[in-house]
């Protein structure tokens, strides 16, 4: 073999040599990162994954631990129950002798020192029975009728407080039906049948209608808004229950799908105009309406890159946004020089990271992280810029909380009309806690046609 022949093999071997390490990295770099979700799993604290599916359901807070004690503080004013000016009831002990001699007290001057029993009467159902009289008219001879209240349709039927108080149940209290029916009936020695609890949800959901309606237009003008999404199960299938909310307003729609198609069928994304805070989620992205990042989400995924892959870079852009939020929140007129400080620091932790990745191979974790704050960095970043753009989509995630605490306590919804009229009455309940206004009080007005509307958004 001469010299030139040699050549060719050798390079010929190379070139199959090469081949194979590429793929033997690119094997390796795969079971690393199959390898990285049993040595670093993601969890509720370091990742999206929901506290259900953490392996052992232990949570790890992102805020720095702090100096003070546990429990009340030094100076925390503590609280009792307190007597009142006037009592409804009131229950004299007397003394008629005297414990010394057994003289007679009868005529001897008195005085009293009070004690008082905070508690409820005994409940019962109360019958109230509405009679329409009859009378016929002495010089025409016309039969004449009184007229029974519009509401009263029926021979026997159920008063507005006890509805509200079986939706207040339900749908605040989050019981299911079968104990709602108990408690009712514990509490009252009367049984309300499940079909009866199933009206008194549909009449609430027709009666909130317009309601709903009103905080439409409202949630519209609204310079910000939250939106998120949590799934649900409906006979043993996903669906999911969408939130698009604010301050004052929550809105929740039910629907079968989570993207776009359900998002168009709930009907005011398309429409919204102002800055939409939300979690990445791409559906979000296909509407024109201005858009802002939560942050927590991105803190969480920092996290585990900085568990996974031992990046200091991660720990330093998690840093650098802690402290930002600290900062605006201090003093929320940030500087612009201030934004282009942050600006500059952020891109250059993440940009190396950018540069190292090497398009053979498929992005691990910590690329892919990286690129998405790279991609989206002026959406991160546009709390600093903004000052009504909040940090974080905390908003929105907290008014799904009890979605989660529903399904955990009731279970799965047996039919999407339910699942409706759950999400409707909870957006309103969600609403009247945000405002301050008592929740069974406000859901007795729905029946009697005089829901809460609030005046205006944030």
């Amino acid at each position: 073999m001469n010299d030139k022949q040699l050549i060719k093999q050798l390079l010929q071997d190379f070139e199959i040599l090469k081949k194979e390490n590429a793929e033997l990295r690119s094997r390796v770099a795969e079971l690393e990162l199959r390898l990285a979700k049993y040595e670093n799993p993601k969890n509720s604290g370091n990742s999206s994954v929901p506290p259900s599916q953490d392996p052992f359901r232990k949570t790890k807070s992102l805020r720095d631990k702090s100096n003070k004690p546990q429990g009340g503080q030094k100076g925390h004013g503590g609280s009792k129950l307190k007597m009142v000016a006037t009592a409804d009831t009131v229950v004299v002990h007397d003394v008629e002798n005297c414990s010394c001699c057994g003289n007679s007290l009868e005529e001897a001057p008195e005085h009293f020192d009070t004690r008082q029993v905070f508690d409820i009467p005994e409940i019962k159902i109360y019958v109230t029975e509405h009679r329409r009289l009859h009378r016929r008219c002495a010089s025409c001879g016309k039969s004449n009728k009184g007229q029974f209240p519009k509401q009263l349709v029926q021979e026997a039927q159920y008063g507005t407080h006890l509805k509200s108080l079986c939706v207040y149940l339900q749908n605040y209290q989050m019981l299911p039906f079968a104990r709602c029916s108990e408690l009712i009936s514990d509490l009252t020695g009367h049984r309300i049948s499940t079909g009866s609890l199933s009206n008194f949800q549909k009449q609430c959901f027709g009666d909130l209608r317009d309601y709903e309606q009103h905080i439409r237009q409202q949630l519209l003008q609204s310079p910000i808004l939250h939106a998120d999404e949590t799934g649900v199960r409906l006979n043993g299938k996903n669906s999911w229950i969408h939130v698009v909310s604010n301050k004052t307003i929550s809105l929740f729609s039910h629907h079968l799908n989570r993207g776009k198609q359900a998002m168009d069928a709930i009907g005011l994304l398309e429409l919204y105009k102002g800055t939409l805070v939300h979690d990445r989620f791409s559906s979000y992205f296909s509407y024109e309406c201005g858009h802002s990042l939560c942050n927590a989400h991105i803190l969480r995924d920092l996290v585990y890159v900085e568990e996974a892959f031992d990046a200091p870079w991660a720990k330093q852009i998690r840093k650098l946004l802690c402290k930002a939020k600290q900062d605006k929140e201090e003093n929320p007129n940030l500087k612009a020089a201030y934004y282009s400080r942050i600006f500059k620091r952020y891109t250059g932790l993440v940009r190396p990271i950018i540069k190292e990745y090497n398009g053979a191979l498929k992005k691990t974790d910590e690329q892919r992280l990286a690129f998405a704050l790279e991609k989206h960095k002026y959406l991160f970043l546009k709390f600093i810029k903004q000052i009504d753009v909040p940090f974080d989509n905390n908003q929105a995630e907290r008014d799904l909380r009890m979605i989660k605490v529903k399904e955990k306590v009731s279970g799965c919804f047996r039919s999407q009309n339910h699942a409706q009229y759950f999400a409707r009455i909870r957006g309103y309940i969600s609403t009247l806690k945000k405002n301050n206004k008592s929740v069974l009080d406000n859901i007795q007005n729905v029946f009697l046609q005089k829901p809460f509307l609030p005046i205006m958004a944030e």
